[in-house]
């Protein structure tokens, strides 16, 4: 008590090297990760400047021209917060993605060991096309889908996402035994389900991959037109747009239809490249742009983002008119006021990739 002017000044200063020993040890036995602990070491430090320096409070107002000096206090908590909150975004978005690649791993190891046991045609490769399904409790249409995509000549083989399903979507595609099939254990959305299918294309083989919904709303015989403009125009990737020419066929509801102009005036100032159906999951790709998109493609908003992705990083896109119907069964998950939501988001996600450097 000698060193010290009163009692709580003493207790502050034991507090802080209280925290600051504590995360040490945590650090110490692998508690905590390195990288982790450096906001709560600059914590416990700051902590005990404040208590060795009694007048630091007000040195601080000084400085800042803060007249009531306890100010600096809730500014300080209030910035504490506001790191910890950033750092707390930061750890939960690395968990997310190691999560996401060992759900990715697991389906894929799952099918691998079944195709070493399977001798069924539907097993082997005997086609240079991927098919790959994205399907979310599509129970009642995932069937049909295969069979229009099976029906196809040459057909092309079909690898069905099921992403962790509600329903019996998984039972339903093997029960057809015309296509191969992903079973996801746990729900990662349109943009983890379709990575997936570009890891086995890029494991495989696959020469050209056909991204196709699985709710019957594209339709099978317009694939031709897609892989046709992916070997005669020397393109990466073909979108089959519905807006290029008009027709009878289905064209998404008025509010969408407003997004997807939003997007096409966006995606055409940040690539300076029209692209009239950004929103479109209808596409084909070549065996280059099936690798990158194995590693890159994104998770959140996939369509319209890579949209831009794969234009910072010089791949080629073309569209090509096709017609779709509307969905056969479920519903949108992007509606009523959702729908601004989602605008803003993904607004947001393609200006940020749209600034970043490319990754090739």
């Amino acid at each position: 008590m000698l060193f010290f002017t009163d009692r709580i000044q003493f207790i502050s200063i034991s507090f802080s090297l209280a925290v600051f020993a504590f995360i040490f040890w945590l650090v110490k036995n692998k508690k905590v990760k390195e990288e982790y602990s450096l906001l709560w070491f600059a914590t416990a430090l700051a902590f005990l400047y404040m208590s060795l320096d009694r007048y630091a409070v007000d040195r601080l107002g000084n400085l800042f021209g803060i007249a009531y000096k306890p100010t600096i206090i809730l500014l300080m908590i209030s910035g504490f917060l506001t790191l910890v909150l950033i750092h707390i975004t930061v750890v939960i978005t690395r968990l997310a993605n190691q999560n996401k690649a060992l759900i990715q791993g697991m389906g894929l190891a799952n099918l691998k060991q079944k195709l070493a046991k399977a001798a069924t045609s539907g097993a082997r490769k005997n086609s240079s096309v991927l098919v790959i399904v994205p399907a979310y409790n599509e129970e009642q249409a995932i069937a049909k889908v295969i069979g229009e995509l099976k029906a196809l000549q040459p057909p092309p083989d079909v690898l069905v996402i099921n992403d962790g399903s509600l329903d019996r979507t998984g039972r339903a595609a093997k029960q057809t035994e015309q296509a191969l099939v992903v079973d996801l254990p746990d729900n990662l959305g349109i943009g983890g389900a379709v990575q997936t299918g570009f890891k086995f294309a890029t494991a495989a083989g696959y020469d050209f991959a056909v991204q196709f919904d699985g709710d019957g709303q594209h339709i099978a015989t317009e694939i031709p037109k897609l892989l046709k403009a992916l070997t005669e125009d020397d393109t990466d990737i073909v979108i089959g747009s519905r807006f290029l020419e008009k027709h009878s066929g289905f064209q998404s509801t008025f509010t969408r239809r407003i997004g997807i102009k939003v997007f096409r005036v966006v995606n055409s100032l940040l690539i300076r490249q029209t692209i009239t159906d950004n929103t479109s999951g209808f596409r084909a790709y070549n065996r280059r742009s099936i690798v990158f998109l194995a590693k890159h493609y994104p998770v959140d908003y996939p369509e319209p983002e890579a949209v831009i992705l794969l234009g910072k990083n010089g791949f080629r896109m073309v569209e090509v008119p096709t017609e779709m119907r509307e969905r056969q069964t479920g519903g949108s998950s992007i509606f009523g006021i959702y729908s601004v939501y989602y605008m803003i988001k993904v607004l947001l996600a393609i200006l940020m990739t749209a600034i970043r450097k490319p990754l090739r």
